[in-house]
């Protein structure tokens, strides 16, 4: 498959860009751009755009790899040398394991140890003094005393810490600098609360700086709560976003439909299998610490058998803290590793992966995550920049990045922000590996630079608006002495709330992240990776006579049987089993394992085994307790193969034909016909059990019998018209008949006479619906004919598929999806269902 991103190769790069207009009531030069050099490094741009002596908060927005780190330890550096004024150097990363990080490249840039202090001493029963420390590297929690997210230090300790480091600043006239690093990572930190600790600086602080590749809305309110402390003064540096191919890893995406990701699932297996087997150095990002607990569990197949075929040294970097700290220790065996494979959830941003010949695989949260008011995407759950981030952790050049994600959902390529003839080289890959299902609601691309606007109306018009009346009532209330009682304003929501309602409301920041993911893919947005192959049809393996088996599996692991039984209140059995394998066949490729050394392709309708059972399996899952599904499909090892036939498939059409009103589909010229041909079927049926006549022999005794062959006016002159409706349908429309998955229409054919079609369908009826065997009258006249052992009883229509009444579902009308894209008169048109 072609991949489109060739005609996006000098699409522009879109990201939340920070500007002078977001802060009114500040003072803001001009924003600075800077470009990044050769090799994509902006340390030397930076770096002389920085005025050391000039009291603000500087506002780096640079691309993900582009050298921030470096750049940081550059700026502590030219602090920690000055000579006209002393400086105490605060770096505030918004994890315990980047406290390490940076303690550990500083201290080799010429910078001894005992000057350096780090947050996990506080508390320590050593005791390491910090007064005489230069550079400090704490937590963002830490610094703004955030107990909810700081569960290993004695929150006493760290109060005096901060305490005694700003008193000593104060007495001693040293100027504060604060380096915020990874600032997206630690926002939540900055409430109302906590801001009031920031305040002890105020008179000693100099200088912030705010670094990071992924602002948000958010992230503009803690601009300017720091700002206010540096007299309202700020400095934005942003950096151009550009490609350096050279620099780019190479990015596939591997395209999983199942509804739940397992240790087992043959892709997952797959892709690392593969990689392991090309003598790759393997790390897996999983959103889910559940799913990275299997992985690295000796004991399990799949994912984890591989690994430690290939691996002795399986590092799992999770934690059941979000802040990944834990009480009491300096070292702690679940952080990222440099030499081992590293198989968590804790190192999605901050760490650099620098191995050589290396695959980096991220499991994005899979379809069944997803709940009506609350994304469970794990670690991905705050939206697109958890994305972008996890992505930059690939470093070296030749490395690959392969992304397990389910397919996206229908996006709307009207909104897309580029030209007609782009649109259509989007639609073209995107329909191919999109998710096939129905959906209400389309994928529309939205801006970043609009975020701004989305919040303000959603708070303006419903969080807030929702309330006027109240909230004006409480203003004119007398409450002098009572609690306080003010509505939260807009920017105290932005910040609380913001990047949440964003994730969890729209589809392209965060609610379908494989849409996101698969239009900045498309484009070229992502600076560090270039798209470079994709998967997007799972292989799944049959055997026979374990079909049924197979498909129970796959139902519980692929297709969410829990979504797709709540689905089926609302709609009926023909939309359940056209959604089922509409799904299977789209979504999957099928083999039907023959023996161990051939393995036949399953193609929609052509291939019988398959195609019964598949019948079979939607009997046996809508209809559990039926009769019919106990006795053919249950045995006491699980599940058997039945041979779904042609006479259960007659019967099943009958009783729904009969119950149905015809007036109900009047309209509706496909479903009457349907109706009136299994009706036909029933009338011929019914014929012959009145034709059933009784004799007796010395030999057999009483019997009952029909003729062998159709009795004269079987079909009169009066129903040719009907009987021939009803083949004719049955032949040419019917999907089951006129593919073969029943034998029925070879005997029906343009050539054969209306005689031969007559006795040919008086034969199908009676071998359908009867047990019978030949015999030979010995009374006059003395002929072949069918003795009736037993008239096969119609089943119970409460208990059997209808494949009768229409496949609607009663929202249908709301559901859109698109199939036929053209250009006309110069505009992208696309056609709904």
């Amino acid at each position: 498959m072609a991949l489109p991103n060739i005609h996006f190769q000098d699409f522009p790069i879109e990201f939340k860009e920070i500007n002078p207009q977001d802060f009114p009531l500040f003072n803001v030069d001009d924003k600075i751009i800077i470009e990044p050099n050769r090799l994509g490094w902006i340390n030397e741009q930076l770096q002389s755009n920085i005025i050391l002596d000039e009291k603000n908060t500087v506002v780096v927005n640079a691309a993900v790899g582009q050298g921030k780190t470096y750049s940081i330890i550059e700026i502590a550096k030219r602090y920690y040398f000055d000579k006209n004024q002393e400086y105490l150097i605060f770096i505030a990363s918004p994890f315990v394991s980047l406290v390490e990080q940076y303690f550990n490249d500083i201290s080799c840039e010429q910078i001894p140890e005992n000057k350096i202090y780090r947050y996990e001493y506080i508390g320590q029963e050593n005791n390491i003094s910090y007064i005489d420390k230069k550079i400090h590297i704490i937590t963002v929690n830490g610094l703004l005393g955030n107990p909810g997210e700081d569960a290993f230090i004695n929150s006493q300790a760290k109060r005096k810490y901060l305490n005694d480091l700003a008193r000593h600043c104060k007495a001693k006239n040293k100027k504060v600098v604060f380096i915020y690093d990874e600032i997206h990572d630690a926002i939540h930190n900055f409430k109302e609360e906590f801001i009031f600790n920031l305040w002890k600086w105020k008179e000693v602080i100099h200088k912030n700086f705010i670094i990071s590749a992924t602002f948000n809305e958010a992230s503009k309110i803690v601009i300017e709560y720091l700002a206010e402390l540096t007299d309202k003064n700020i400095q934005i540096i942003e950096s151009k976003r550009t490609r350096i191919p050279k620099n780019q890893s190479a990015l596939y995406l591997h395209y999983n439909p199942a509804k739940y990701f397992k240790n087992d699932n043959e892709q997952i297996v797959a892709v690392v299998q593969d990689a392991l087997e090309r003598g790759k150095k393997v790390d897996i990002l999983s959103y889910s610490k559940n799913l990275a607990d299997e992985m690295t569990n000796p004991k399990n197949d799949g994912v984890s058998k591989e690994l430690y075929k290939y691996n002795t040294r399986i590092q799992n970097c999770t934690s059941d803290l979000n802040s990944n700290q834990r009480m009491g220790k300096l070292e702690v065996t679940n952080r990222f590793s440099k030499t081992d494979c590293n198989v968590g959830t804790n190192f999605k941003t901050g760490v650099s992966i620098e191995k050589t010949n290396h695959a980096y695989i991220i499991i994005m949260p899979h379809r069944g995550e997803g709940m009506p008011f609350k994304n469970l995407n794990g670690i991905f759950s705050n939206g697109i920049i958890s994305v972008v981030q996890a992505l930059a952790r690939q470093r070296k050049r030749g490395g690959e990045i392969h992304i397990i994600l389910p397919p996206p959902e229908s996006f709307d390529y009207l909104t897309l922000p580029f030209d007609d003839e782009l649109k259509l080289e989007f639609a073209k890959f995107y329909e191919i590996i999109k998710d096939h299902s129905a959906t209400k609601e389309l994928v529309k691309y939205v801006p970043l630079n609009t975020q701004n606007e989305i919040l303000r109306k959603f708070y303006e018009e419903e969080y807030r608006g929702n309330l006027l009346n109240e909230i004006e009532e409480v203003k004119n209330s007398e409450r002098d002495e009572l609690v306080r009682l003010i509505f939260p304003e807009f920017k105290l929501f932005q910040l609380e709330y913001g990047e949440d309602y964003l994730a969890n409301n729209f589809k392209f920041f965060g609610k379908d992240l494989s849409a996101y993911i698969t239009y900045c893919a498309i484009t070229n947005q992502f600076i560090n990776c270039n798209l470079k192959g994709v998967t997007y049809k799972p292989l799944i393996i049959f055997e026979e006579n374990k079909i049924q088996n197979r498909l129970q599996h796959f139902y519980k692991m692929y297709m969410d049987s829990e979504t797709y039984q709540m689905t089926y209140r609302d709609s009926s059995d023909l939309w359940f089993y056209h959604e089922f394998r509409n799904n299977l066949f789209k979504s999957y490729r099928l083999k039907l394992k023959v023996n161990d050394e051939r393995f036949d392709t399953i193609k929609e309708y052509k291939n019988r085994k398959f195609e019964v059972q598949l019948i079979g399996f939607i009997q046996r899952i809508i209809y559990p307790n039926a009769y019919f599904s106990a006795m053919n499909y249950t045995s006491l090892r699980g599940f058997r193969d039945y041979e779904f036939s042609r006479k259960d498939y007659f019967s099943f059409g009958i009783v729904h034909a009969e119950r149905l009103n015809l007036n109900d589909y009047i309209s509706d010229e496909f479903t009457t016909k349907r109706i009136n041909a299994f009706r036909t079927l029933n009338h011929y049926r019914n014929k012959i059990i009145q034709s059933i006549q009784t004799s007796s022999s010395s030999t057999r005794g009483d019997y009952r019998y029909v003729l062998a062959t159709p009795p004269r006016g079987f079909v009169n002159e009066q129903e040719q018209a009907r009987f021939e409706s009803m083949i004719d349908y049955f032949v040419t429309q019917d999907r089951f008949i006129r593919n073969n998955i029943f034998e029925f229409k070879q005997r029906f054919k343009p050539t054969h006479t209306f005689k031969q079609k007559v006795k040919s369908f008086y034969t199908k009826l009676i071998d359908d619906f009867f047990e019978t065997e030949n015999y030979k009258k010995s009374t006059p006249p003395r002929r072949i004919v069918k003795v009736i052992n037993s008239i096969n009883e119609l089943p119970n229509f409460e208990e059997v598929l209808d494949f009768v009444s229409p496949a609607d579902i009663s929202f249908s009308d709301e559901y859109l999806d698109y199939i036929n894209y053209e250009i006309v008169d110069g505009k992208f048109i696309h056609t709904p269902i």
